[in-house]
C-alpha cells in the first residue's frame, strides 16, 4: 500500500531539480507562496501518490503513480510562457533522483493556455500536470 511520506521526497526531488535548473531569476516552490514573492517563480503542487492501477493485482508491492501541477506565474504574458516552458523541458528530460526508489521518466498529462489572474492579481500563469511513477528499490 503506498504511504503518503512517501510522496514528499519526491515532491522535494522534483522541486529541487527545477530549482537547479531553472535560471536564477526564478524561484521554485512546494505548496504555495509567500506574499510578495518576485515574479517569475514555478509553484508545485503535489498530490500524496497512489498506487499504479495496472500494477495492483500483479504484486503485493506496487509502484507508486505521483501526480502534482506545475503552476509557472510571471508579471507579463511572455515571462510566464517562458518560465512555463523551461520547467516543461526540465520535468520531461530530467529524472529525479530518490534514495529507495526507481524514479521513471515523467510525463505531462495535460496543460492550460496562459492566462491571466485578473481577480486576485495582475499576474500571469500557466498550469501543467504531470505524472511521476517510481518503484521501491530495497
Amino acid at each position: 500500500m503506498t504511504e503518503p511520506q512517501e510522496a514528499h521526497p519526491l515532491a522535494e526531488a522534483i522541486r529541487q531539480m527545477l530549482d537547479n535548473g531553472l535560471p536564477s531569476a526564478a524561484t521554485v516552490h512546494l505548496g504555495g507562496v509567500p506574499s510578495g514573492t518576485p515574479t517569475p517563480y514555478v509553484v508545485i503542487y503535489p498530490d500524496i501518490g497512489t498506487e499504479t492501477p495496472a500494477d495492483r493485482s500483479l504484486a503485493d508491492d506496487v509502484s507508486t503513480d505521483f501526480r502534482f501541477q506545475a503552476t509557472s506565474v510571471g508579471a507579463t504574458y511572455t515571462q510566464a510562457m517562458l518560465t512555463a516552458g523551461m520547467a516543461n523541458t526540465l520535468l520531461l528530460t530530467t529524472i529525479p533522483a530518490v534514495t529507495g526508489r526507481r524514479v521513471r521518466p515523467i510525463r505531462q498529462e495535460g496543460s492550460q493556455p496562459v492566462r491571466r489572474e485578473d481577480e486576485s492579481s495582475p499576474l500571469w500563469f500557466a498550469t501543467a500536470q504531470y505524472l511521476a511513477r517510481s518503484d521501491r528499490t530495497s
